[in-house]
C-alpha cells in the first residue's frame, strides 16, 4: 500500500535529504535513504569517506578487520547513483523549514582535479615536505599532498595547503612534473553553492580526549605510552608498522603491556564526567589481538568498572581473560613513571584492597574517551539545534533522534558516546525519520541507471581478460604482479593479461571497461583483495559495458597471499599464481547467469505489539505502508505497562498511552488482539502468513519485536519476607508510600545475571538501582540507601546518575561472584552480610528492604518461536541478527527484521532507536516495486532427482517442496544459494549457479597439472 496523492501540505517538499558526516552511522543513513528512493547529498569535512571506524585493526566480538567490515559501505556509497559525495567541505549556514531547507556549502580546496586523478600515487614520491600523519595519530609522517589512507574513498589525492611550499612560499611544484594524468590544479579555490533538501541528518562524529592534560599518566613526555587509537594503527596492517607492533622509544617489540582504562572519562575534575561506553571492550579487543600477534605477550587492564554492557560482551571479557591470559586489576592509578635506562614503564597504583600496587610494563596503553566536536557549539548554531550541556546535541530519551528543530534528525556520537551498533541503529534510525517526513516523494529527485543490453556470449569461445592490481604497494610490495600477469597470460582462454595499479579506482574501472571493448573480452578476472568488498564492484564495472555480472570472477591475492606472506615473497608469488590460474580455469567454465524479479507487497506484518513493535509499526504507517500488528495478549504496551518512570524521569505511562492511541486512531495500521501466527510462507517481498484468528495476511516484510520477560528471582530468600521486593515492586511503592527518615534500604546487583547459565548484562539493574535510590534520597535525605554492585554499569551520559546518587549519599559496597552478599530472614527482619577488602571484614546490614535488582530474559517459548520463521537464536536465548555491528536489525533471511527485547536487553531510548532502525529498514524493502532475486541459486534437474527428500529435510529456508505430482520441486525465489542442496543430493540433481561442479573441478585440476 503506497499512498499516490501527497497531502496539499506535502507537495512542496523536496525528496532529497542532507547527510552531513561519513563514518559508519553516515553512510549507513545516506544507504537507507538512497536505497528508499531518495537523493542523499552526503557531506564530509576530510578528503575520503569512513571517519573513526575505518582507524580501527578490527572489531569485536567476531575479530572481523574493520576496513574489511566498512569498505563494502564506502565503496557502495561512492557508486550509488543517488548518493552525492562531497568531501573537504562543510555546512556554512541553512535556512528553511522541515521539509523544504536550503544548505550553502562551502567545498575547499582540493588543488587537485578528482575528475583527472587515477589515485596512482605518482605525486606522492616527489613531494619534499613531510607532515604529522593525523590519520596514523601522529605515529608517521605523510606528505603534504596524499590520500588519508591507502582504501580511501574517493581515492583522489588532495593538496594540504598549510604546508604546501608552492601555496606557502611559490616554489616546488614537483607533483606537478610527476603528474601525467594533468590532475595538479594549484589554480583551484574554495567554491560555494546551495542545496535545497527536505531533511537533515547529522552525523559529524567526534573526537577523542587529548590525555597530555593528565601529566600524571606521562603521555608525550614518555615516549612508551600510547593512546589506545595510535595502538589499534600499530596493530593494523595499513598502519604505520605493517602490523608488526614496535614500541616508540626502540622499535622493539612489547611483551608486557598494561591498559589503563577511563583516561578522559568519568571524571569531572580535569576530563569528561561521562561513560565514553566502549573503552572497556575495545581494551579488550585490543589484548586479544595483542596475543594473537605474539603468543608472548602478556596483557593487563586497570580499570575500576567493567562495563560490558552489550550482547555477548561478558562473554568477550571471559574469552580475553581465558583465552588470551588478559589480567583484569580493578585500582585507581597514581602516576606512570620511567625507567631512565630501558624505557620501561612503572604503574603505581592502590588496589581494591587499599594496597599499593607497582607494576613493570614494556608499553602502556591510554583507553581514552569520545568527546563532542571541538566546533560543537558553531556547528549547532549553524544547524540551529540546542546541545546539552556538554556539546552533545540534544534530544529526548523518547524521540531519540529527534533534535530540537523538526526535519533534523541525529545519529551515532554526536547525540552522545556509543558503540558501532548503536551508531548503526541511530542511523537507520534517523533515515527512518526523514522517510517518514518525506515518504510522498520518494522518486522524484533520483536518477534512474539505464544499463546497456546484455552481450550474447553463447557460442563464443572464452577470451578471459586477467587484470592484476598493484593496490599500490598492498600487493606488489610482496608479490610480482608483472610475473603474475605474465603466466595469466600463458593460461589458455586468456585473450589479455595486464597489470594495473589500483583496479578499484574510477580510471581502474575504465580500464577495464575499456578492454573489454577493445579486446573484445566476454570474461574478467581481476586478482587484487578480498571478494566481500569488491566483487560488487567489479561485476557492476563488467555490467556497464554489457557483460554478465556472472561472467567475473575474483581471484584473492592480497589477504591470502600478499598479507600473510610478506616475508616470503618468492613462495607469495607462486601461490599468487595458482590462486589466478585456478580462477581462470572456472572463468572459462562460467556462463550467463539470469536473475528473476518479484514484485513487493507494499505492508509489513509486526510481531509483537510493545513498545517495539508499536513504535515501528507507526514509522512504517507514517513512510506510507500498511502494516499489521499481531499480539498474544490481550492488551497493547508489553513490559513498558510496569515502567512508571525513565532514569531521566520521562513520564513512561503518559507516553505508551499516548503511543496505542495513535496505533488505534490510524485506518492503515490493523491491530490482531490475542492472536499468534500459525502458519508462515513465502520469500522476500511475497510473505503470506496466517494467524489464529483466521486472517491471512499477504506483506513484504516481517519484523519480529516479541519483547522479553522480567526474571523472577529464587536468590537472596526472595518471598520469604514481603520486604524483600524487586527494583519494579519499589518503584511502585514509591509512588504510593515514601520512605521513611529511618529505615535502610539495601539494594544487590546482577541478580540473576552476569553468570551462568545467564552470563549477560541485563543493561537495565543498574539504571533501574540509581532511578530508585535516588528518588528515596529526594524524597528523604536521612534514609539509608546502599547499593551492593559488582560493576555499576552507568554508561554514556548516564554516569551522571551514578554521581548524583553518590553525592545525595548512596553508599556503594563492592562484592565478587566469589564473595556474594549473604541474606538471613528472622522474625521479619532482614540482615545483609557482605565483605569489604578495605575493610578486609565483614559488614553486617540490618534492612528494613532488600531490594532485588533482577535482569532480562527472552520469552520463555523463543527458540520454539524462531524455528517457527527459521530463525536462529544465541547461547542465551537472544535472536541472532545478521551481523553484530553493521546489521544489527536485519536477519539474515531477506525481508526479515528484529527490534527490541527479543534481541538483547536494553532500555526504553535504545528499544526506540532500534525500533525506528527497523522500520527504516523495512522501508528501503517496501519502497521497491520490484526486487531482483539473487543469481546465486540452487538449479534443480527433476529429470535425474530421485525425490528422496533430503533437500527437503536439510534446507533452512524451504526451497524444495513436494509438488502436488509428488515429486520434489525447487522454489527459486526462497532459495539464497548455500548449497546445502547439492551437498546432500545423491543424485547430483542440484547445481548451484556460479559454484557447479564442473567449474569447481577445473580450478582443482589446474593446480593438479601446475603440479
Amino acid at each position: 500500500m503506497t499512498r499516490i496523492n501527497p497531502p496539499k501540505d506535502k507537495e512542496d517538499r523536496i525528496g532529497s535529504v542532507l547527510v552531513v558526516g561519513s563514518g559508519i552511522g553516515g553512510m549507513q543513513a545516506s544507504l537507507d535513504l538512497a536505497n528508499s528512493g531518495l537523493l542523499v547529498h552526503m557531506i564530509n569535512d576530510e578528503p575520503s569517506i569512513g571517519g573513526t571506524m575505518s582507524r580501527l585493526d578490527k572489531t569485536f566480538p567476531t575479530g572481523d578487520c574493520a576496513m574489511c567490515m566498512i569498505s563494502p559501505r564506502m565503496v557502495e556509497s561512492s557508486r550509488h547513483p543517488n548518493i552525492k559525495m562531497h568531501t573537504l567541505s562543510r555546512v556554512e549556514a541553512i535556512s528553511g523549514e522541515a521539509g523544504n531547507f536550503t544548505a550553502t556549502i562551502v567545498e575547499k580546496a582540493r588543488y587537485v582535479d578528482p575528475e583527472r586523478c587515477t589515485g596512482c600515487g605518482a605525486c606522492e614520491p616527489q613531494c619534499p615536505t613531510k607532515v604529522v600523519n593525523s590519520f596514523n595519530q601522529g605515529l608517521d609522517k605523510r606528505k603534504a599532498i596524499y590520500a588519508l589512507f591507502p582504501q580511501a574513498v574517493p581515492n583522489t589525492r588532495a593538496i594540504d595547503p598549510d604546508y604546501c611550499l608552492y601555496l606557502t612560499r611559490n616554489v616546488c611544484r614537483k607533483c606537478e612534473k610527476a603528474c601525467d594524468a594533468k590532475a595538479i590544479n594549484f589554480e583551484d579555490t574554495d567554491k560555494r553553492h546551495e542545496i535545497r533538501v527536505g531533511s537533515v541528518v547529522l552525523t559529524p562524529g567526534l573526537k577523542t580526549y587529548q590525555p597530555e592534560i593528565r601529566q600524571e599518566l606521562g603521555y608525550g613526555r614518555l615516549e612508551n605510552v600510547v593512546t589506545s587509537l595510535q595502538f589499534e594503527r600499530l596493530l593494523s596492517a595499513s598502519g604505520p608498522c605493517g602490523g608488526e607492533v614496535a614500541r616508540p622509544s626502540d622499535g622493539g617489540h612489547p611483551k608486557r603491556l598494561a591498559w589503563v582504562q577511563c583516561v578522559g572519562s568519568r571524571n569531572s575534575h580535569n576530563a569528561n564526567p561521562w561513560c565514553s561506553s566502549v573503552c572497556c571492550m575495545y581494551a579488550a579487543k585490543q589484548s586479544i589481538i595483542a596475543k594473537e600477534h605474539d603468543s608472548e605477550v602478556q596483557s593487563t587492564i586497570y580499570y575500576m568498572e567493567l562495563r560490558a554492557f552489550g550482547k555477548d560482551f561478558d562473554k568477550y571479557i571471559e574469552k580475553a581473560k581465558n583465552d588470551a591470559g588478559v589480567v583484569y586489576k580493578r585500582a585507581m592509578i597514581s602516576e606512570i613513571v620511567e625507567d631512565p635506562e630501558t624505557k620501561n614503564l612503572i604503574i603505581h597504583a592502590v588496589g581494591d584492597d587499599g594496597k599499593l600496587v607497582w607494576e613493570e610494563y614494556d608499553m602502556v596503553i591510554l583507553s581514552i574517551g569520545f568527546e563532542p566536536r571541538v566546533d560543537a557549539a558553531e556547528f549547532s548554531r549553524i544547524f540551529g539545534i540546542n546541545t546539552d550541556e556538554y556539546g552533545f546535541a540534544q534530544t529526548s530519551k523518547l524521540r531519540p533522534v529527534e533534535s530540537s528543530r523538526k526535519g533534523i534528525y541525529v545519529a551515532g556520537t554526536y547525540q552522545g558516546p556509543k558503540d558501532i551498533p548503536e551508531t548503526v541503529i541511530q542511523g537507520s534510525g534517523a533515515a527512518a525519520q526523514a522517510m517518514m517526513l518525506l515518504g510522498e516523494k520518494r522518486g522524484t529527485e533520483v536518477t534512474q541507471v539505464v544499463l546497456p543490453d546484455e552481450k550474447d556470449v553463447e557460442g563464443e569461445a572464452p577470451r578471459v581478460g586477467v587484470i592484476v592490481c598493484h593496490c599500490g604497494t598492498n600487493i606488489a610490495g610482496t608479490v610480482d604482479v608483472q610475473k603474475i600477469a605474465d603466466a595469466a597470460s600463458l593460461e589458455p582462454g586468456v585473450a589479455h593479461a595486464e597489470t594495473i595499479i589500483y583496479a578499484c579506482a574510477p580510471d581502474g574501472q575504465q580500464k577495464i571497461r575499456d578492454l573489454i571493448e577493445e579486446k573484445r573480452l566476454n570474461r574478467v578476472v581481476v586478482a587484487s583483495c578480498t571478494p566481500r568488498t569488491h566483487s560488487p564492484l567489479f561485476q557492476d564495472t563488467i555490467r556497464e559495458v554489457g557483460l554478465n555480472k556472472f561472467l567475473f570472477e575474483l581471484a584473492d591475492i592480497r589477504e591470502q597471499c600478499s598479507w600473510c606472506h610478506m616475508n616470503d615473497k618468492e613462495n607469495a608469488t607462486r601461490k599468487a599464481i595458482e590462486i589466478v590460474n585456478m580462477n581462470v580455469a572456472k572463468t572459462r567454465n562460467l556462463v550467463p547467469v539470469s536473475q528473476a524479479s518479484v514484485g513487493v507487497e507494499h505492508t509489513a506484518l509486526v510481531v509483537g505489539g510493545g513498545i517495539a513493535g508499536m513504535n515501528a509499526a507507526l514509522s512504517m504507517a507514517e513512510q506510507g505502508y500498511g502494516v499489521h500488528i499481531v499480539e498474544k495478549s490481550n492488551r497493547l504496551g508489553g513490559l513498558l505497562r510496569k515502567v512508571r518512570t525513565t532514569l531521566e524521569q520521562d513520564d513512561v505511562p503518559a507516553f505508551l498511552k499516548g503511543v496505542i492511541e495513535k496505533v488505534q486512531e490510524r485506518d492503515d495500521i490493523t491491530v490482531h488482539m490475542r492472536t499468534t501466527v500459525e502458519s508462515f510462507d513465502g520469500f522476500v517481498g511475497n510473505f503470506s502468513t496466517k494467524l489464529s484468528n483466521g486472517t491471512v495476511v499477504r506483506h513484504g516484510a516481517l519484523l519480529i519485536a516479541v519483547g522479553g520477560q522480567e526474571y523472577q528471582p529464587t536468590e537472596y530468600e526472595y518471598g520469604k519476607s514481603q520486604r524483600i521486593i524487586t527494583q519494579r515492586d519499589l518503584e511502585n511503592r514509591l509512588v504510593e508510600i515514601d520512605p521513611a527518615p529511618d529505615e535502610t534500604y539495601v539494594m544487590i546487583q546482577c541478580v540473576g545475571s552476569r553468570e551462568e547459565p545467564n552470563n549477560y548484562c541485563s543493561r537495565i539493574c543498574c539504571q533501574d538501582a540509581l532511578k530508585n535510590a535516588i528518588a528515596i534520597k529526594e524524597k528523604s535525605p536521612e534514609t539509608r540507601v546502599v547499593i551492593l554492585y559488582r560493576d555499576m554499569r552507568a554508561y554514556g551520559l548516564k554516569e551522571n546518575y551514578y554521581r548524583k546518587a553518590r553525592d545525595l549519599g548512596v553508599l556503594f559496597f563492592l562484592f565478587t561472584p566469589e564473595q556474594k552478599p549473604e541474606v538471613s530472614v528472622e522474625d521479619d527482619t532482614i540482615k545483609v552480610t557482605f565483605a569489604s577488602a578495605v575493610l578486609d571484614k565483614d559488614i553486617e546490614v540490618d534492612a528494613d528492604y532488600l531490594v532485588l535488582s533482577t535482569g532480562l530474559r527472552p520469552q520463555p517459548d523463543q527458540e520454539e518461536f524462531a524455528k517457527q520463521f527459521k530463525l536462529t537464536c544465541n547461547l542465551d536465548g537472544f535472536l541472532l541478527e545478521a551481523h553484530v555491528k553493521l546489521r544489527p536489525v536485519d536477519f539474515p533471511s531477506e525481508g526479515f527484521f528484529l527490534a527490541g527485547l527479543a534481541h538483547a536487553p536494553k532500555n526504553l531510548e535504545e528499544t526506540l532507536s532500534q525500533s525506528l532502525a527497523a522500520a527504516g529498514r523495512v522501508g528501503t524493502l517496501l519502497s521497491k516495486n520490484s526486487l531482483t532475486v539473487s543469481g546465486v541459486i540452487s538449479k534443480h534437474n527433476r529429470d535425474i532427482c530421485m525425490s528422496c527428500l533430503a533437500c527437503v529435510r536439510k534446507c533452512p529456508f524451504g526451497a524444495p517442496f513436494i509438488d502436488e505430482d509428488g515429486r520434489v520441486s525447487h522454489n527459486e525465489v526462497k532459495c539464497t544459494g548455500c548449497g546445502i542442496c547439492a551437498g546432500v543430493c545423491p543424485a547430483k540433481a542440484y547445481q548451484i549457479n556460479y559454484f557447479r561442479d564442473d567449474q569447481m573441478l577445473a580450478m582443482i585440476e589446474s593446480v593438479t597439472e601446475m603440479k
